[in-house]
């Protein structure tokens, strides 16, 4: 839920109220958080809130906001597994062609079964992972050869 509230410089701010698995919290929005994250305010918008809590004895926990992420923003690292370093070397260009029609921030690993290792792709090879890319990759190789893990939300932008 949200309601919309003035300041006494008549700018806009919000109060939310946050649901989830295991209660409802309240969310107190000031104006230039208000204004910056306006588009993410929708009621059923799936969000993540980061801030900090405002609690005393006498009333029910509040946090202020300082930031709001989308879960469809959320970073997220693609996974790519090979049973060896021949079998990468193998289709290595033809995984360079998928990756490049898909440009983004998320950032893609290459794990290698044996000998276990793993690479790190530079940020010239992020992508954004989407349902088209991560059906193209199953196709290529293998549903169980392709994972998408998402990110701490702390340590993105």
């Amino acid at each position: 839920e949200k309601s919309i509230k003035f300041t006494r410089n008549n700018q806009p701010m919000a109060i939310l109220s946050l649901e989830d698995l295991t209660g409802t919290v309240e969310i107190i929005v000031f104006p230039k958080a208000y204004e910056k994250f306006l588009s993410y305010l929708e009621e059923e918008e799936k969000i993540f809130v980061i801030g900090h809590a405002s609690a005393d004895e006498e009333q029910n926990g509040k946090i202020i906001c300082e930031r709001i992420v989308p879960f469809a923003h959320t970073p997220k690292e693609l996974w790519l597994q090979f049973s060896d370093k021949e079998a990468f070397l193998e289709k290595e260009k033809e995984l360079y062609g998928i990756l490049n029609d898909s440009d983004g921030g998320d950032e893609v690993v290459v794990y290698i079964a044996n000998p276990r290792s793993y690479k790190r792709m530079g940020r010239n090879r992020g992508v954004s992972v989407n349902d088209a890319l991560l059906q193209k990759l199953r196709d290529f190789l293998g549903e169980k050869n392709v994972k998408v893990v998402e990110k701490n939300i702390e340590k993105s932008g």
